[in-house]
């Protein structure tokens, strides 16, 4: 009889603790990231090809409606950094804002995702001194692993913006991400 209630109540202990470990299923979520962003504008004559610092904040809503499954909507802002060509006195700066929808799937306190959306890239440009501003809206798609603590996740990601006269425009990130 003693022997039962020590594993009944050892049994509920880690049940409560589980519960405690597994976070938020559902809920508004915010995060931040900081990165490497690439570009490869594959032109031979205003070619820019190298990699910069760069970071995002975002909030999503994750719907919760199936357990161990994620499925929410993303909001996101990102600073790519500066790329330059210093042959031709090239700089730019892009900045872009993106909505996505996340799909994902959690493996106890490890989850992989996959998210697809739409971004609207500035880019903003100084070519021998004039400025050169553009702006471009284009599909978006990434993948990414989170590890869970509680509300509190840590999250890398690789993400691919199909940029018009940009040949390659990625970047990879590490974060974090707090649910509410």
């Amino acid at each position: 009889m003693r022997t039962n209630l020590l594993v009944m109540m050892l049994l509920l202990g880690l049940g409560y603790s589980s519960n405690v470990l597994a976070g938020s299923e559902s809920g508004l979520y915010l995060g931040a990231s900081i990165g490497q962003g690439s570009v490869d504008t594959g032109d031979p004559v205003f070619n820019v090809d190298e990699d910069s610092s760069g970071f995002k904040v975002f909030a999503g809503y994750n719907f919760g409606a199936i357990p161990a499954m994620d499925l929410a909507v993303e909001l996101d802002f990102r600073d790519f950094g500066t790329y330059e060509n210093s042959n031709l006195n090239i700089e730019s700066d892009l900045t872009s804002y993106e909505i996505y929808g996340l799909a994902g799937f959690d493996l106890g306190p490890i989850g992989l995702f996959g998210k697809m959306g739409y971004s609207n890239t500035d880019i903003e440009s100084v070519v021998n001194g004039i400025n050169v501003n553009d702006s471009d809206s284009n599909p978006t798609y990434g993948v990414g692993a989170k590890f869970q603590l509680g509300s509190f996740a840590i999250r890398a990601e690789y993400e691919v913006f199909d940029l018009d006269g940009v040949d390659d425009l990625t970047m990879s990130s590490v974060g974090f991400v707090m649910t509410f």
